[in-house]
Parts: C-alpha cells; sequence; structure tokens
C-alpha cells in the first residue's frame, strides 16, 4: 500500500533574553537629567541589544506640563547624549521612549494622557524592517538620580520569527533557496503599558511582570513576507541532525504578534487560502547516489515552492519563535487552486508477493524404475 507522507514542522518559541548589567552605559552623571539604556536581547543579528542600540525618543512629563516632546537621545562613544541639557524639576517625571528614533515604522502619538503608535506596518522588505522598542519610566525624581541617570529599559513590541531545517533521511539531498510566510497581517496600533518598564528579564524561562507590556490592537492587512536567505541557499545532504539556519546575515523577519489560523489543505488550494501558510522554494534530490530530481516534478525547472500549514499559535511580544522544517519522509504539498493537494513527495513502499513454480507439462511426469527385462 502506498502511503502518503507530508514534512514536519517543529516550533519553539523562548522569551527574548535581557542583557546583563554589564552592558548597561551610564553617563551624564550630574544634576541634569541623563540616561542608562537596557533592552531585552536577541540572539540573532539586527536584532536591537543593549550593545547596538544607538538612538531613542523620549518624553517627559511632569505635574501635567511636558519637561521633553520627543527629545532625541544618541550614543556618542560610550555616552548617551541630547542637544543641551534638561534639569530635574521638583515634581516626579513619568517617561515615555520609543526606538528607533526615526522611521520607527508608525506615527508615535505621545501625551500626558495617551500613548500609542498608530499605524505600525511591518516592511515587506526585510532589509528594511526595525526591531520596534519602547520604555516607561513612572515617577522618577530627582532625589533619586541627583548623582545617576534614569535606567530606560526597553521591552520589544514585536515577535520574533527565524526558520531552521534539518534532514532525518539519508536518501534525500534538498537545497532550500527561499522561504516565505503567507497571510500574516502587517499592520496595527500599539498602545504603551501603564507601568514602568524597568524590571528585566534576565533569562529566557523569565517573564513579564502583568501590566508591564504594551497591548496591539487588531492587526490589519494580510500579506506575505520572505526571509533574507544567502544567494547559495541552505544543502541538507543526507542525514543532517542539527537544525541549519535559514536565514543571512539580515537575520529574523520581526511581525507584529497576532494569532496564526493555519491553512487547511482539505478544504482549499493554499492559492485562495487567506491563513497562513509558508512556501520553501527548494530542490529536493533522491536515490542511493541522491542525484535523481524528485522535485520539482518538471524536469525543466530547478527550484519550485512547495506550500506547507502553518501552527495553530499566538504570536506574543518579545517572544522568539523558531520554526524548523524537517525533511526525511515528506515535503509538504504542491501549491495550487485546488483542495487536497498532491503531496511533493510520495515515497516508495512495497508490497511483495512471489510466484507459485508453475507445473511444466501440466501433469505429473511418470518415470519408471525398472530395469527392462
Amino acid at each position: 500500500m502506498m502511503k502518503s507522507k507530508y514534512l514536519a514542522v517543529a516550533l519553539s518559541a523562548v522569551a527574548l533574553v535581557a542583557c546583563n548589567n554589564e552592558d548597561v552605559l551610564e553617563v551624564n552623571q550630574g544634576r541634569g537629567i541623563s540616561f542608562q539604556v537596557a533592552t531585552e536581547a536577541s540572539t540573532r543579528a539586527q536584532a536591537t541589544t543593549t550593545s547596538t542600540i544607538d538612538n531613542f525618543k523620549v518624553w517627559g512629563f511632569t505635574d501635567g506640563k511636558t519637561l521633553m516632546n520627543g527629545l532625541e537621545v544618541s550614543k556618542d562613544g560610550d555616552d548617551w547624549t541630547y542637544d543641551g541639557t534638561i534639569f530635574w524639576p521638583a515634581t516626579d517625571v513619568d517617561f515615555y521612549s520609543v526606538s528607533p528614533a526615526e522611521n520607527c515604522g508608525g506615527t508615535v502619538n505621545i501625551s500626558k494622557d495617551a500613548q500609542k503608535i498608530t499605524n505600525f506596518t511591518v516592511n515587506t522588505d526585510q532589509n528594511k524592517q526595525v526591531d520596534l522598542l519602547y520604555a516607561v519610566n513612572k515617577d522618577e525624581t530627582k532625589e533619586d538620580h541627583a548623582a545617576s541617570a534614569v535606567n530606560i529599559n526597553f521591552r520589544h513590541a514585536l515577535s520574533q520569527i527565524v526558520f531552521k531545517a534539518k534532514n532525518t533521511n539519508k536518501n534525500l539531498k534538498v537545497i532550500v533557496k527561499g522561504v516565505k510566510i503567507a497571510n500574516i497581517k502587517k499592520k496595527g496600533d500599539f498602545t504603551y503599558p501603564t507601568s514602568a518598564t524597568t524590571d528585566n528579564v534576565a533569562s529566557e524561562s523569565g517573564s513579564i511582570t502583568s501590566g508591564t507590556q504594551g497591548t496591539w490592537g487588531t492587526p490589519t492587512e494580510a500579506t506575505t513576507f520572505s526571509a533574507g536567505m544567502d544567494a547559495n541557499g541552505v544543502t541538507l545532504d543526507g542525514v543532517v541532525s542539527t537544525a541549519k539556519d535559514l536565514s543571512n546575515a539580515t537575520g529574523a523577519l520581526f511581525m507584529i504578534p497576532q494569532a496564526l489560523t493555519p491553512w487547511d489543505p482539505s478544504t482549499e488550494g493554499c492559492n485562495k487560502s487567506n491563513n497562513v501558510y509558508f512556501l520553501l522554494n527548494c530542490q529536493i534530490l533522491s536515490g542511493t547516489d541522491k542525484n535523481i530530481q524528485v522535485w520539482p516534478s518538471d524536469a525543466e525547472e530547478d527550484y519550485a515552492e512547495i506550500a506547507v500549514p502553518a501552527e495553530n499559535i499566538t504570536w506574543e511580544q518579545g517572544k522568539k519563535y523558531v520554526y524548523t522544517f524537517i525533511f526525511g519522509e515528506g515535503a509538504g504539498y504542491e501549491p495550487g487552486d485546488e483542495k487536497d493537494p498532491d503531496p511533493t513527495l510520495v515515497g516508495i513502499d512495497f508490497d511483495v508477493t512471489v510466484d507459485v513454480f508453475i507445473n511444466g507439462t501440466g501433469q505429473d511426469i511418470d518415470m519408471s524404475t525398472d530395469d527392462g527385462e
């Protein structure tokens, strides 16, 4: 009996790790307002960390008045500086910050009464995506900072998406040259938390105190995003048990947190679906010497996309999601308009029967054992 076999997808999610105190930069000691900055760090290129953040904007409000209105603060060597010096008032100050300072992806609307980023839009060009950071400091006082800077701890507003692949089949060679994720919402409004973000996440197993994370409204405008890959792609030649990174040096995707409803191949083709699926542009070779192309099925093509349904999960802000595509027993479905698409790979299985020996003359041959006398 022939069996259909499909690509497996493993998923892991971890909280983005907080920087340790040794990475915090403290500058501008004195009675003027100064800042020290930390972020919850990620292990991927292009994610902003304490050592790579280089600017932010800050708003300050005290006694119902505006102390700072989108003041840009920049790193200058080991120092955080801004134009001139703003001095501490006698009353408590609330600070609201955002990074990057320019082109953060949305419109920043900060007042003493409401703090939002509206119409934030994820750029479809991965190289132009931003790691949106926000911070809240509440009730900061001159007495507390006469000889110390204001500790601004940034949180990541987005989810980080990473792609990897491995191979469990010694008779397969897979070359992946592109990864896409379809029907992801790219636009939304973000509201700052009501409590301070100064508590720092210290480990991947840590958690963030309730009320100290912002909230996203329901995102809109579904589109397809491509992960950056090197031109030569990634090759899985035979068994590759340690997952290989499918992203190039530009790093991961940064997406608005949202619930994913996976594409269901039994009800519709992926081209007609409004739900989430992956597309992997690849070539698959099989056979004893792994030199026979089995995908694309058209021998005139070197590479073609396969479709893989997403998982039914919700991306959360400040968390990293690692999708590992596991080749071995199959490789997803053929993209198209029709439901119940064919699997791109069908393993060769065997049923065994053996012919009975056929009587050569149609009857037994009697042989005499007499001596003939």
